[in-house]
């Protein structure tokens, strides 16, 4: 899933007879989460902004040209379900051209989230997560230590007991 969501790699490193299954995960887990939030302007939580109905106008009309009759929307349109706009996020992300490998994805994330609101809220759940064995590492080296030719004879539930003694005391 961190593949997927990593602007660098996207499904370059996934099995190709995986990479549908990924995606409609990526599907259900995007509808599962919650929807990102659409105000552009930040509020204290707490504040409310009274308007008087006097001082309330609507906005002003825009004039539309030729062209924009003519423009199609794929992201969004008001008639598509949100698994539908959901998926159509994706694949414009799995479209979009390829990013220089030194990219730091979070920072590649954060300039396209208007681009990607609900694949962003994704990318930063797996994308936040450190990639590292240094922990486990670390454990295995204290059992290591524990488990030795002359303790070769303890049960797994004993070494399982001096490992945790030993990390936590």
């Amino acid at each position: 899933m961190s593949s997927l969501v990593d602007p660098r790699f996207r499904t370059t490193y996934i099995d190709p007879d995986k990479v549908e299954p990924v995606k409609k995960r990526a599907v259900a887990e995007m509808m599962s989460l919650p929807a990102p939030a659409n105000n552009s302007t930040p509020q204290q939580p707490g504040t409310a902004v009274q308007v008087r109905q006097e001082d309330a106008q609507p906005p002003p009309k825009k004039k539309m040209t030729l062209a924009a009759f003519f423009k199609k929307n794929p992201v969004s349109s008001p008639n598509q379900s949100e698994a539908e706009k959901i998926e159509t996020e994706l694949k414009s992300f799995l479209l979009t051209p390829e990013v220089d490998p030194d990219t730091n994805p979070l920072e590649w994330w954060k300039r396209h989230q208007p681009n990607f609101p609900r694949l962003s809220v994704l990318a930063k759940k797996y994308l936040s997560i450190p990639a590292t064995s240094a922990p486990s590492e670390r454990v295995f080296s204290v059992g290591g230590g524990i488990v030795t030719c002359h303790r070769a004879c303890l049960k797994p539930e004993v070494v399982d007991r001096l490992v945790f003694l030993a990390k936590n005391v």
